[in-house]
Order: C-alpha cells, then sequence, then structure tokens
C-alpha cells in the first residue's frame, strides 16, 4: 500500500491535508507499531476503519508477531478483529467476566458463536 503513494516511503504525509483513508492511516499506525519488531504490540479497535484486504493484512501482522514469540493484545468490539486471538478477556464495565480460549469464551459469552467461528475461517476452530 506504501509503495502505491506518489513517492512510496517518502510521501510527507500532514494531518490536514492527507490524502489517505483511515483503514490506510490505520494500517501505516500498525507497520510503526511493529518497526523494531517490539515484544509486546498493543491493538485498541485496529480494524476499525479496515476494509477486507486491510483486515487480513492486520491479521497476517498478528500472525507474524506471534511467530516471533511477540505477544499482541487486541481491544476490539468486531468479531474480525479477535481471529487471530488465542485467548479472551471479556469485560463489562471494567469488571472481567470472562477468560480463557477464545472459542471457549466465545461458546459461552455469545450467543451466535457458532457464526462468529465459521465467519473466521479458522481451521482450529471448533464450532
Amino acid at each position: 500500500m506504501i509503495l502505491e503513494l506518489p513517492d512510496g516511503y517518502e510521501t510527507r504525509l500532514r494531518s490536514a491535508q492527507s490524502r489517505l483513508s483511515g483503514g490506510q492511516m490505520q494500517r501505516i499506525g500498525l507497520a510503526r507499531a511493529m518497526c523494531g519488531e517490539p515484544p509486546i504490540v498493543v491493538l485498541d479497535e485496529p480494524n476499525s476503519n479496515l476494509d477486507a484486504i486491510g483486515t487480513d493484512a492486520l491479521n497476517a501482522a498478528i500472525r507474524t508477531i506471534k511467530l516471533r514469540k511477540g505477544a499482541v493484545i487486541v481491544m476490539a468490539h468486531r468479531p474480525a478483529a479477535i481471529r487471530e486471538c488465542d485467548l479472551l478477556l471479556v469485560l463489562e464495565n471494567g469488571t472481567p467476566t470472562a477468560f480463557g480460549p477464545r472459542d471457549e469464551v466465545l461458546r459461552k459469552t455469545v450467543q451466535n458463536h457458532h457464526k462468529m467461528l465459521l465467519a473466521s475461517n479458522d481451521p482450529k476452530s471448533t464450532p
């Protein structure tokens, strides 16, 4: 995506004159967060402005961090954002109400959990 900008990595971006969509800005923010391979990356609503391609890129980035033994903390409301999560912590008004393996927590806390698991296209998910 960055290479498609007029000057690639050298493109100057200014918030007031940004030529980027919200999704593009999120993807650049994710790339910046991954620079230097930090051991922990915290993502707050990382797919709030992403289209399907951006969401796929986000999930690939999370897999990359995990493969190098890094940790990713994702705060999200959208199911697609938790596709690569192994564990879930559900908070209601700041109080923990569920914690454990993703699929187990979804089964216990979400009525349409089977649809969420199928939609994730994750072979390790079991409805």
